[in-house]
């Protein structure tokens, strides 16, 4: 899936037009020399601030005769306001009166390569205390790595499966992310994504495949259905962990 780059180097900028869209439009122009096609899914990535922290959102292209522009989801919509207010109260000069934080709002993580989140003589180290991640693959020793793996960061790792113990699961417990596979025993991870969506206290659980399918239109499918990002197997642990954490943080709960 291709990515569109957006760069806000006036933080506030960002902040007022993600908090206070436009007419309610949950809708960006694309940004200079960017090309897309109708109805393609593409990653769109925000740099903000003079330290270029950095997040993403799936979003879905619309041409017309007006131009192009890219149509976000309203739980993505959402993820991007908070971090927006979380990185406006972080970048506030000390001493300065701060804006108030939405309720549950903590400041977000650094994913690998951020800058300005803390003195360069303290790294930002990715850690997840108190994230729960549902797992749902039905290889088992891909359950076991990626419950390894997950640990190792201090994310709570509950690995299953199938899709059906994975709704059972997240209907009965809370869970802040779900790592899926596309290729499950009956229910497919689409349909389970689907599910997911259909919920209303369920609608806004981040989900990211992990699956063997590689071409575009399978991408297209799982944004389609609800998928918040999407990645090929075999990946590269760096990856995965930069971004796991990047949907943490729009959704609170990543801690560095």
């Amino acid at each position: 899936m291709r990515s569109v780059l957006y760069r806000f180097p006036d933080l506030r900028q960002f902040e007022q037009i993600v908090c206070d869209p436009e007419d309610g439009d949950l809708e960006l122009g694309l940004p200079a020399g960017e090309v897309v096609a109708d109805g393609e899914w593409v990653l769109a990535i925000f740099e903000l601030g003079e330290g270029r922290r950095a997040t993403s959102a799936a979003a879905c292209a619309c041409v017309s005769p007006e131009g192009a522009r890219l149509t976000f989801e309203p739980r993505d919509w959402r993820r991007l306001a908070r971090f927006a207010q979380a990185e406006a109260t972080r970048s506030t000069p000390a001493g300065a009166a701060a804006r108030p934080r939405a309720t549950g709002e903590v400041r977000p993580a650094a994913a690998p390569g951020d800058q300005g989140a803390g003195p360069a003589s303290s790294p930002p180290r990715l850690r997840g205390r108190g994230a729960r991640v549902l797992v749902v693959d039905d290889d088992p020793d891909v359950r076991e790595m990626l419950s390894a793996m997950l640990a190792a960061v201090e994310l709570a790792v509950v690995a299953v499966g199938s899709a059906e113990e994975a709704l059972e699961r997240v209907r009965g417990a809370a869970f802040h992310l779900v790592i899926l596979d596309w290729h499950l025993p009956k229910m497919t991870g689409i349909e389970l994504c689907r599910t997911l969506r259909q919920e209303p206290e369920l609608r806004d659980l981040p989900v990211l495949f992990l699956t063997t399918n590689a071409c575009s239109q399978d991408m297209a499918h799982a944004f389609a259905s609800g998928a918040d990002d999407y990645m090929v197997k075999p990946f590269r642990a760096p990856e995965l962990g930069a971004r796991l954490f990047s949907l943490l943080r729009r959704t609170g709960r990543g801690a560095a």
